[in-house]
């Protein structure tokens, strides 16, 4: 078995893990590289592999940086299965969709051609084989699959491969726990190599219970000053435990003011997809909404057009705006940003991971001043952050996870900044006595 990394090393964003074994070439993932544009130039470039010689693509989850380049793939002549789980393959339609859309905007603006076009996402989709959790399929000779709960988004799988004599484990993302709507990553019993995330790996969340408490205090600042509170979300997953976390909120306050806004089409449409596969939520919350209402969503103002999300300028303050993307690399919250950001009774709430290059990394180390739409924007409003929405496990659950395999003889670290990684790299070395890699693009290593 040979594994070379093409992608999300020594950074986030990328992902895409080559597989050669029993005479089979197999792909984890194969994700947009995400900076200042949504279509920078890696994006654009040649894959180091022939598509055509692909045989399989196994899909962890359907964040963009996860599935970004499906379509580019499959454009440049990938015609195997993909495996994933149902709920990845819904959001992945959706997410691909919505990316197609803004990557034509970008094109047009940029003067540049597109990545890829609505044709090439519909070939994505018809390549789609699902499987459930728990299940071992043999997708070749000789060749196993297995998907676990991964933890980290609805449908999010740990990738177990099972080939040459070796079990490979794959965690794409690992999800932060306790999640509000998700149950915990499953644990793997044993394994000979893992490749593992690695997105805090040198950090530690805060405490999960303080997240509604500090949204809280924000959203009450936010009416005391009669202020705009804008919230980048990313669609899938924060956005839905946001408004989860608004609708305990809403129950305390009456919520009499401020006025909420869902201003992201895609979010609503995932949103409907949590509420299609309950199966998939945890245990508790679903006991606790048998109608599937998990997030409050007639106390909320949701605008799907263009037309109706500008319209938010015309309500009264204080209001509550919640709109993708969550980097602010595209989508409707830059409209919005380049009205409000300029004031200081506005405040800016970021509840997720920021990579470097894009607006939001920018905004929360401090910059004062951006560019959006090709102007200046100067930054006057509060800017804030909650890292227990992440949806990424931290460094003790990051280990703590790894622990509970056995015979484990190396683990591999790919989505993370070096120095996240360095830091999980040492505290695997310590804790468990084994080898942590830190690979470099296009390293390749024989298992």
């Amino acid at each position: 078995m040979r594994v070379t990394f093409y992608g999300a090393c020594r950074e986030v964003t990328g992902s895409n893990i080559l597989i050669e074994t029993d005479g089979r070439k197999i792909l984890l993932d194969c994700g947009f590289y995400q900076g200042y544009n949504l279509s920078e130039k890696r994006n654009y470039s040649l894959f180091p592999y022939k598509p055509d010689s692909v045989d399989f693509v196994i899909v962890g989850h359907a964040h963009l940086d996860h599935t970004g380049r499906l379509p580019k793939l499959v454009r440049d002549g990938f015609k195997g299965r993909i495996f994933a789980t149902a709920p990845t393959k819904e959001l992945t339609e959706l997410v691909l969709e919505d990316s197609q859309k803004l990557i034509e905007e970008e094109s047009r603006r940029d003067n540049h051609p597109p990545l890829y076009n609505n044709q090439d996402v519909r070939g994505v989709l018809e390549l789609f084989e699902v499987i459930p959790y728990e299940e071992t399929l043999e997708i070749s000779p000789g060749v196993k699959l297995t998907l676990k709960n991964a933890g980290h988004i609805l449908g999010s799988a740990v990738t177990i491969l099972e080939a040459s004599g070796k079990r490979l484990v794959y965690t794409s993302d690992l999800g932060n726990t306790p999640s509000m709507l998700l149950e915990p990553p499953k644990f793997i019993d044993f394994a000979d190599y893992v490749i593992c995330e690695s997105t805090y790996g040198g950090k530690e969340h805060e405490e999960p219970s303080r997240r509604g408490e500090k949204l809280s205090q924000v959203i009450n600042a936010t009416i005391a000053t009669s202020g705009v509170l804008l919230i980048p979300s990313f669609a899938v997953e924060r956005t839905q435990e946001l408004l989860h976390d608004i609708e305990d909120f809403c129950t305390i306050n009456k919520c009499e003011k401020p006025t909420f806004f869902l201003d992201s089409p895609l979010a609503t449409k995932v949103t409907n997809v949590f509420r299609k596969y309950p199966e998939f939520i945890n245990q508790k919350v679903r006991l606790l909404h048998q109608d599937n209402n998990f997030f409050g969503l007639e106390r909320l103002k949701i605008t799907l057009t263009q037309e109706e999300s500008q319209t938010i300028d015309e309500a009264p303050e204080p209001k509550v705006i919640i709109a993708g993307s969550g980097m602010m690399n595209g989508g409707r919250i830059l409209y919005h940003a380049q009205k409000y950001l300029g004031d200081p009774k506005n405040t800016i709430l970021f509840a997720g991971y920021q990579a470097a290059g894009t607006i939001g990394r920018r905004i929360l180390d401090g910059e004062k001043e951006v560019r959006i739409y090709g102007k200046k924007v100067h930054i006057r409003a509060g800017i804030e952050s909650i890292r227990s929405y992440s949806s990424h496990a931290d460094l003790p659950q990051l280990v703590n996870w790894l622990s509970k395999m056995k015979n484990v003889h190396k683990v591999f670290l790919v989505h993370g900044e070096i120095e996240q990684q360095s830091s999980l790299a040492k505290s695997i070395k310590q804790k468990m006595a084994i080898e942590a890699v830190i690979p470099r693009q296009e390293e390749s290593y024989e298992l």
